[in-house]
């Protein structure tokens, strides 16, 4: 359903702070498993990163779900010449053109080392097995870093809406080779990012505030950000 500019201004302050009326105005699909405004949100800092920091020309969709974002359709990030995309759902495989396939709690991502300049991998590690197993692998296939997301659990711990029972279970929605697509089996405290950064010779930054429902972190190679 499309909405009304009356609609649009209305919003809850959430929406408002990632811009999302800007965001909704350029056309782009907002939605999928999460909120509208997560998208929004996700959008408003890759824009940062690709105005100040790094003006990739080539990235690295992790994990893209069935409706990536069409980052070429926006002018914002009018220079991107290539984008790889890359999942594992049956869902996906079907929907998703010109996809790379791998399960990644039993593969390496499907990339050449440094193919792409930068990755994105939004609200996916949380799904995975080991947490420094895939920030190794974003580290290999991205020349100058990427951008992770997850929910947030060091605002609520353990309490967070976002782990236990309930989400520890088989989405129902399998892999392409059969395997079980879990939920949320990774409970990833921040200090563990920051750690493995450090490990890997990169620096990370959590892009937002600590009660944020979901947060970002940046992650760039210290050999080119010194």
């Amino acid at each position: 359903m499309k909405l009304t500019e009356e609609q649009l201004n209305s919003l809850d302050p959430t929406y408002k702070k990632w811009d999302f009326k800007r965001w909704y105005k350029t056309g782009i699909e907002l939605q999928g498993s999460h909120s509208p405004h997560f998208w929004a949100q996700a959008l408003t800092h890759i824009e940062s990163i690709y105005k100040t920091s790094i003006p990739f020309k080539t990235l690295a969709d992790i994990g893209c779900g069935e409706i990536p974002i069409d980052f070429q359709s926006l002018e914002e990030f009018k220079d991107i010449e290539k984008i790889v995309r890359a999942d594992g759902s049956v869902k996906v495989v079907e929907l998703v053109k010109d996809l790379r396939v791998a399960n990644f709690n039993k593969e390496s991502l499907p990339l050449e080392d440094d193919e792409v300049e930068f990755s994105i991998c939004l609200e996916v590690i949380e799904h995975m097995f080991s947490t420094y197993g895939m920030l190794s692998e974003l580290a290999r296939i991205s020349k100058y870093g990427f951008l992770i997301s997850k929910p947030n659990t060091d605002y609520k711990g353990l309490k967070s809406k976002w782990y236990g029972e309930k989400l520890f279970f088989d989405t129902g929605t399998p892999l392409f080779d059969g395997d079980v697509r879990f939920e949320h089996i990774n409970f990833i405290p921040n200090y563990e990012l920051f750690g493995f950064a450090r490990f890997l010779g990169y620096s990370c930054i959590c892009l937002d505030v600590e009660d944020e429902e979901m947060q970002f972190f940046l992650f760039t190679k210290d050999e080119y950000f010194k």
